[in-house]
């Protein structure tokens, strides 16, 4: 452990940072998933889609596991049930992916993996605006 240590400070100090990459093994989810936004976004997201990014949550949450940088991702939950859904503290926007249209690689996401939110699902990929369709329009206050 402690040569790990040292190379990863010795990658920091030189700039040599890596990439930290969310996901656990690879997923085929059911024909719709849901993801959340912040409705500030939703005219880039109807114009574009869903694009891969490192929001606030996510550069948050990885900080807890490593100083690497992280790749852009989109994360899903693969469960019509709301109360599974990734839940921001926010009253976000809230986007069905149609999963056969948008034709993209998922993956179990590896902080939920296993346990008791297993249901939640990442891609590194972009969606295009013909696949997914706004189910609820949030107002961005806080919950």
């Amino acid at each position: 452990m402690k040569l790990q240590e040292n190379i990863h400070r010795i990658k920091e100090v030189m700039g040599l940072s890596e990439v930290y990459k969310p996901s656990g093994k690879k997923h085929k989810p059911g024909k719709f998933v849901y993801h959340k936004s912040p409705p500030f976004v939703r005219d880039s997201v109807f114009e574009s889609g869903l694009l891969v990014f490192v929001g606030d949550c996510y550069k948050t949450y990885s900080e807890n596991f490593t100083k690497e940088e992280c790749i852009p991702a989109i994360f899903a939950t693969d469960s019509e049930n709301e109360n599974y859904w990734y839940e921001s503290t926010w009253d976000d926007d809230v986007w069905m992916i149609d999963t056969e249209c948008a034709n993209v690689n998922w993956y179990k996401d590896k902080h939920y993996e296993g346990g008791d939110y297993d249901y939640h699902i990442v891609t590194f990929e972009n969606i295009s605006p013909d696949c997914i369709k706004l189910i609820y329009r949030g107002t961005g206050e806080s919950n």
